[in-house]
């Protein structure tokens, strides 16, 4: 089930709020974990399994960590992390790693594939954190169930955000369902809807045309490029509002997870507004206990180094995904030796563009299934073994969804906005109201006509 299908907006999402509304206090959370385990299940019963697999297993690994740290058998404590840590691990290896290890060794794939569990990686990320911070001293080991809450919660399992248990814990005392949450989530839901429904949707129709295209012209290589990166971003920035509003309807409030990154003015500025959370779990728990900035110009280099390996790899079990890390690493390296120096007197506007000119041809080793895809791909980009004719219809055909994704992509909207609802001017609550009507009924006809498309990062 996936947050943009019919089952879950007409069905499983008014039937949970309502249940929500009529149990109990005291029922809530328990209530919250019985729909997270129906959502999981749902899909594939296989999940079930794996989750509470790892849920038991990780939860009775930090109280064993703990009554060792307390027996003061700090040896054998550190040996349980360390194996805990490394199943964890081991785990994410198996399923999202298995076939990628074999083709190394030259081994064919295996033959009924592995089926990889729902939101493998983001879930191993988060139980990460919960070891590192147990084991550090700076989380105690909760209650059974508030840890199988933390888990599974439906709304941020597939694809995040990823958030630590301290920060999960906060929400849980500050859990607050009330109308006006309910009725801000419901905003931030239909945000995302219509990001992935109405804007990405639409992109990957031009994108999917050109991508798959025999030839293509220089233009046409450009669009498609162009196409894929607003459509990643309202893909993965919908299903981010879409999970986040629906924590804010049952009264969590969770982390935002992109902050317009493509304003950002350099690479560096890049990895602060997207995919916020991911970047937060590098910096906490693998770029600062390496040293951070702290030993000197070229160990700061070396973790910035492992830093964009690993989120390269986490994100897929390719060559290109690793090379697209290592290509954002080259950058941020690039801007702490001596980019930003040359960059301070170029205008803001400009740097911006260089950024995203940047990001933009990053993206294409990231949708390429192989490395010479991908060169190849960039060479259609600069006339390099182009064909074909199609450039200019597509152009015609696109250009207003393009417009409209790069004006979205900005914050103008989103500023007049609030600008608008801080004047608390009489007509604008209904007026908007009825726009937030209109752009839900859209995006539910727009469903029932097309073929099922799942988010992006739920591949990741």
């Amino acid at each position: 089930m996936a947050f943009n299908q019919l089952i879950f907006v007409c069905l499983f999402m008014p039937l949970s709020l309502l249940l929500y509304k009529v149990v109990p206090q005291r029922a809530k959370k328990a209530l919250l974990i019985l729909l997270s385990v129906l959502f999981i299940a749902w899909g594939n019963l296989s999940d079930l399994i794996y989750l509470s697999v790892v849920i038991v297993f990780n939860f009775f690994s930090a109280k064993q960590l703990c009554s060792l740290k307390e027996a003061g058998k700090g040896k054998l404590a550190r040996f349980v992390f360390i194996s805990a840590l490394a199943a964890d691990i081991g785990f994410l290896g198996y399923f999202k790693y298995f076939n990628f290890f074999r083709s190394l060794f030259g081994l064919p794939a295996a033959a009924a594939g592995i089926a990889v569990p729902i939101g493998i990686s983001f879930v191993t990320f988060s139980l990460i954190s919960f070891l590192c911070d147990v084991n550090s001293g700076r989380q105690a080991v909760p209650r059974f169930f508030d840890f199988c809450l933390f888990v599974t919660f439906f709304p941020k399992i597939t694809s995040g955000p990823i958030v630590s248990f301290d920060e999960f814990n906060q929400m849980l005392a500050s859990e607050n369902y009330c109308k006006q949450n309910l009725n801000a989530g419901m905003e931030l839901y239909i945000t995302g809807l219509v990001k992935k429904t109405l804007l990405a949707g639409n992109l990957s129709v031009l994108f999917t045309a050109i991508s798959t295209a025999s030839e293509r012209t220089v233009l046409e290589a450009w669009l498609g490029a162009l196409a894929y990166t607003f459509m990643l971003y309202f893909d993965f920035s919908g299903y981010s509002d879409m999970a986040i509003g629906l924590g804010k309807m049952f009264g969590y409030t969770m982390p935002k997870n992109f902050a317009y990154p493509y304003t950002a003015i350099s690479i560096e500025d890049f990895w602060r507004k997207w995919h916020i959370s991911l970047g937060a779990f590098f910096r906490n728990y693998v770029y600062i206990p390496l040293g951070g900035n702290r030993k000197g110009k070229a160990r700061q280099i070396f973790n910035l180094f492992v830093v964009f390996l690993l989120t390269g790899i986490w994100h897929g079990a390719s060559f290109t995904f690793i090379f697209w890390g290592l290509y954002h690493f080259v950058f941020n390296a690039a801007e702490k030796l001596f980019l930003n120096k040359a960059m301070k007197r170029v205008p803001g506007i400009l740097r911006s563009l260089l950024t995203f000119l940047a990001v933009m041809v990053g993206w294409v080793f990231f949708f390429s299934d192989s490395l010479s895809a991908a060169f190849r791909y960039l060479g259609n980009m600069v006339g390099i073994g182009t064909g074909g004719s199609a450039g200019g219809y597509y152009l015609a055909s696109f250009v207003l969804l393009l417009a409209l994704s790069a004006f979205f992509a900005l914050p103008i909207f989103c500023n007049v906005l609030n600008i608008l609802k801080r004047k608390r001017l009489q007509w604008f609550s209904p007026v908007y109201t009825l726009i937030l009507v209109f752009a839900f009924a859209l995006c539910v006809a727009s469903m029932v006509s097309d073929t099922y498309t799942s988010f992006l990062y739920a591949a990741f």
